[in-house]
């Protein structure tokens, strides 16, 4: 309820007026201008309170060594917070008990649980070193006055929310707490209906904060402060609630106490590092303060309060035994957990479905401690049902059919009662799934008398299975096991389901698998046909370009051999003519010289093609093979009226080719650009890459090439030349060069607006790696000039996540941090490096906390060692401290405290550690 609507709930007018005096004391705790004289001579008027106050100044308890007669004396030997708080007890006191005269014998437990709360907080106060205990008290006294002022305006609801956390079914609920109760029934709670009294008479923040928040969860250690009060009344009064030292709700016929505040007890303890014995001795001194505080107040009886005690610790023994029993199944529960993890580790997906199922019978004899066991799981190849039976630790194959028809014959396949029990099982699944009575998987009940548990896998239905859903059976003999029929099969069969899920999954994703290694197979196997396809097609087409090479070649070598036979013919009627003293011999022989190279060009490049020379790949700056490429176009080709736009950076970097080849494939390129261009025109180079590429592109303005021949510019002998100009094997020799050389040789081009080559040349990737070597080996250097001056820590915890926290943490912080994820990981890091300090878990696996720990001490005494731990009990943590360990941190753990730990360790160590041997 929002406060306002509260505040108007609430006839804040009705309240009991507190006293002048009470008034003049709460004055006193916020500092205000008031005196001890104006106390005490408000105290003159009240002979009731005042009697009270000389009663506890002469008490034991002050042990005044003469007879205290005024109120002067008292505060000089009490002290003025004692008597303070006799006041506000006697006032607030008073003051209720008018207003609630009705219910008086039944609100005395009240005024015990009050009384109760603020001596436990005077205590704590005192054992965790608060500054001022008579402060705790007081709110301790007055936490609970929202209860009071509820009964007294609203005294239906409060005698109904009682009777509702009186019902057996409340304290059996974990989950709603007895504030929920007073939400539900009256539309608001007595910790928001305290914080509006308090408001209402003006009580100190300290006072009206506990009084609103004393029910707020403890998640860490409660320091010593006024403003951490409110925390402190909640162990307080967490105390007195499971130690029935009165009763709040004091309308009930017995005191209350909900599982919640045991929990809340325990983790309070474990907060505060207080064993049972700290808490004994605690209790031992808030009953005698009671009695004292009761007697002086009037309305002790001690009779009542033993049998309050005595309820309590009854109530303490039934809860032990719940927590056994809890215990017990929480220890089977954990072990069938430990079990299905084991499982899951050990199901790889390369495993055989009768390696699985044997896999599954151990792990669930493991689980439940059982000695016989059976799994089956669907193999769709085989069209059967195959598995394992295991028996004392023996396992045999076993198979069974998937068919109705096959499984009336289950004779025939099943032998032991534990297999025909299987086959049974299996028959009934089956028939329920053919007539649609079942969809998924379930446990079959255990009938009366039997002894076997049983559950089947049902296939989703918009799996690959839906045809055929059944994916296996699980079955257990519990002859051997648990006695589960009398210790009931509750427990037993959720443990069973969850086991049987999760069996379930890995069986799903196993024959999931194998269905994906399948496709995987047969995929392999249609693309190497296909490859066979392709290399068949290549051949095809590498017959029908050599039967075009071929006729290339003769047309191409029968022209000039004609002129070399004409020239011939020439030279012998010359020499016959005896005509040697004229120049025309030695012309015709020119000719012919001329068209042998002729000859010896078109072979030369026709073998390039057929069968290219290997390439000598070495690491290159393309830039400078480009540059090279032009400067030898220049002098080959006349560049009149053509412009070289060179674009390229002034470096780039090194790609892994063979330089020669790469040279002639860009001059091949730079040549038909030029060509291409006979009235002058523009040729642009450009480059540009990426983390893998060079990508060079060559672009001319020339009169561009026909869209229908661009699919055909590097074939073999392809060429838009003139007869006589032109081979056509220039770009299908550079188009093979670039394949050779890992890369690519595209064309675009734009008839009538010219073409543009697109060559992309693959990186040095051993350049890089040299680079980023030469980089790591730098940062190394520097990280182990930083590392030499940071304390190293090694972290050794077996759980990854916290393992990794913490480590980071450290790193933060400045130190050095590795991690070890058990007992001989750590060990062997020690041998091998040294360290100033170790956080060391106690549980790991192959070897535990206690053994590292004592390694440690007797090879490298000079390492200080924190432990760390979640589950180490307080006997074995002493064991810790007497083996050498500087400090326990018992999960979960602050980090702050972590670091000030380590900072402290580190601290306490006299010399530096020395490296191992």
């Amino acid at each position: 309820m929002p406060e306002n609507l509260l505040e108007r709930a609430f006839n804040l007018d009705s309240l009991p007026t507190l006293p002048s005096v009470a008034m003049e004391a709460i004055r006193l705790m916020e500092g205000q201008s008031s005196t001890f004289d104006s106390l005490a001579e408000l105290l003159k008027n009240d002979q009731v309170l005042t009697g009270k106050i000389l009663r506890y100044a002469n008490s034991a308890h002050v042990g005044a060594r003469r007879e205290i007669t005024t109120i002067p004396q008292a505060i000089s030997a009490a002290g003025f917070n004692a008597v303070r708080s006799i006041i506000l007890s006697v006032s607030i006191f008073d003051s209720f008990s008018a207003a609630t005269a009705k219910e008086q014998d039944k609100l005395v437990r009240f005024w015990l649980h009050s009384i109760g709360v603020a001596a436990t907080a005077e205590t704590l106060a005192h054992h965790l070193d608060f500054p001022s205990p008579d402060e705790a008290y007081l709110c301790g006294l007055i936490h609970d006055l929202g209860k009071l002022v509820c009964y007294q305006q609203f005294p239906d609801s409060f005698a109904r929310i009682c009777r509702e956390i009186e019902h057996p079914s409340f304290t059996m609920d974990n989950e709603l707490l007895p504030l929920d109760v007073e939400q539900a029934i009256a539309g608001f709670n007595h910790v928001d209906a305290g914080k509006i009294i308090g408001e209402r008479y003006g009580f100190p923040d300290m006072l009206t904060r506990s009084m609103w928040l004393h029910h707020q969860p403890v998640i860490e250690t409660i320091a010593p402060e006024n403003d951490n009060l409110p925390q402190l009344i909640r162990f307080a009064d967490v105390l007195c609630v499971t130690h029935n030292v009165g009763s709040s709700y004091f309308l009930t016929s017995q005191p209350v106490c909900h599982e919640n505040f045991h929990f809340a007890l325990e983790n309070l303890a474990r907060l505060h590092h207080l064993t049972s014995r700290d808490l004994n001795e605690i209790m031992e001194n808030v009953h005698h303060r009671v009695e004292e505080v009761c007697k002086i107040l009037g309305f002790w009886d001690k009779e009542k309060y033993q049998q309050l005690l005595r309820s309590a610790n009854a109530s303490l023994g039934r809860m032990s035994l719940q927590l056994d029993e809890n215990n017990q199944v929480l220890s089977a529960t954990n072990q069938v957990l430990a079990a299905t993890c084991e499982m899951h580790k050990r199901l790889h997906t390369e495993l055989s479905l009768k390696e699985a199922a044997e896999i599954i019978c151990d792990s669930v004899c493991r689980a439940f401690e059982v000695e016989r066991s059976l799994c089956l799981i669907r193999d769709p190849k085989a069209h059967r049902f195959v598995g394992s039976l295991a028996e004392s630790h023996a396992f045999h194959d076993i198979e069974l059919p998937t068919t109705l028809a096959d499984m009336t014959k289950r004779k025939k396949y099943a032998t032991s009662d534990i297999e025909i029990e299987a086959a049974n099982r299996l028959e009934q699944a089956t028939h329920d799934l053919v007539h649609g009575r079942i969809d998924e998987s379930r446990m079959f009940s255990i009938m009366s008398g039997s002894k076997f548990l049983a559950t089947f896998f049902v296939a989703d239905k918009n799996s690959r299975w839906r045809k055929e859903p059944l994916l296996g059976q699980l079955l257990v003999d519990f002859s051997s096991g648990p006695d589960f029929i009398r210790n009931g099969v509750g427990e037993l069969q959720q443990n069973f389901e969850a086991f049987a899920a999760a069996a379930g999954t890995a069986i799903e994703r196993l024959l999931l698998q194998q269905a994906v290694n399948r496709q995987a197979r047969k995929l392999a196997e249609t693309s190497r046909k296909m490859e066979q396809k392709q290399q068949q097609l290549f051949h095809s087409h590498r017959l029908a370009t050599v039967g075009h090479l071929a006729y290339g070649t003769a047309h191409e070598i029968n022209n000039p051999l004609t002129v070399i036979s004409l020239n011939l013919q020439l030279l012998k009627r010359m020499l016959k003519q005896s005509m040697a003293d004229k120049p025309e011999p030695a012309k015709r022989l020119d000719i012919i010289s001329g068209q042998v190279e002729r000859i010896a060009s078109v072979v030369t490049n026709l073998m390039s093609f057929a069968k290219p020379t290997e390439p000598k790949f070495d690491p290159i700056n393309v830039v400078d093979v480009i540059k090279k490429a032009l400067s030898m176009m220049e002098s080959r080709e006349s560049l009149a009226n053509i412009t070289i736009d060179n674009q390229l950076p002034a470096k780039l970097a090194a790609v892994l080719v063979d330089p020669q080849q790469i040279e002639q494939v860009f001059l091949n390129l730079f040549i038909n650009s030029c060509q291409a261009m006979p009235d002058g025109g523009t040729l642009t180079i450009q480059a540009a890459g990426d983390q893998d590429f060079i990508d060079v592109s060559v672009r001319d303005t020339g009169h561009g090439i026909a869209r229908k021949d661009l699919g055909k510019v590097f074939d073999p002998f392809f060429t838009t030349k003139l007869e006589g100009e032109g081979t056509g094997l220039g770009l299908a020799v550079c188009h093979t060069i670039m394949e050779h050389n890992k890369g690519t040789l595209r064309v675009e081009s734009v008839e009538g607006r010219g073409t543009t080559f697109l060559v992309r040349l693959p990186l040095d990737k051993s350049d890089r790696l040299r680079q980023m070597k030469k980089i790591l080996k730098t940062r190394k250097k520097e990280e182990n000039s930083e590392e030499e001056n940071k304390y190293r820590i090694l972290v050794v915890d077996d759980e990854e996540s916290l393992n990794s926290v913490v480590r980071e943490t450290l790193q933060a912080a400045g130190y050095s941090a590795e991690g070890a994820y058990d007992g001989v990981e750590g060990v062997e890091k020690l041998r091998n490096d040294k360290y100033h300090a170790v956080l060391l878990d106690l549980r790991m696996p192959r070897k535990d906390g206690f053994s590292v720990l004592k390694f440690i001490k007797q090879e490298y005494p000079e390492i200080a060692v924190v432990i760390i731990t979640g589950h180490a009990s307080m006997a074995e943590i002493q064991e810790t401290a007497e083996k050498g360990a500087f400090a326990c941190l018992k999960k979960p753990f602050m980090l702050d405290k972590m670091l000030d730990t380590i900072a402290r360790a580190i601290k306490a160590q006299e010399s530096p550690p020395t490296k191992p041997a």
